[in-house]
């Protein structure tokens, strides 16, 4: 789980540099890539909460919460593949 933790932790810079290399550069793959970067801080993060959630069942709503941000993130994601550029 540390190393999870440490992954989500490592996506916060990622995605803010990207962010900005996609805003400055209006460039279809920093903008995916951004995405890419939010998603996988997501993905990381769930299992972390999850087993947490166990011990404080208060958590259980940031667990929903997480699950629902990342389904709908990755369905924007692919949807994005479908669109022209």
């Amino acid at each position: 789980m540390f190393a999870l933790t440490m992954l989500s932790l490592a996506c916060i810079p990622a995605f803010l540099v990207l962010g900005l290399i996609a805003q400055l550069s209006k460039a279809t793959w920093a903008r995916r890539a951004t995405e890419i970067a939010a998603l996988t801080g997501v993905a990381a993060l769930l299992p972390v909460v999850i087993e947490r959630a166990f011990e404080k069942p208060v958590l259980w709503p940031v667990v929903v919460l997480l699950a629902a941000i990342l389904v709908f993130g990755v369905a924007m994601h692919v949807r994005s593949y479908r669109q022209p550029s």
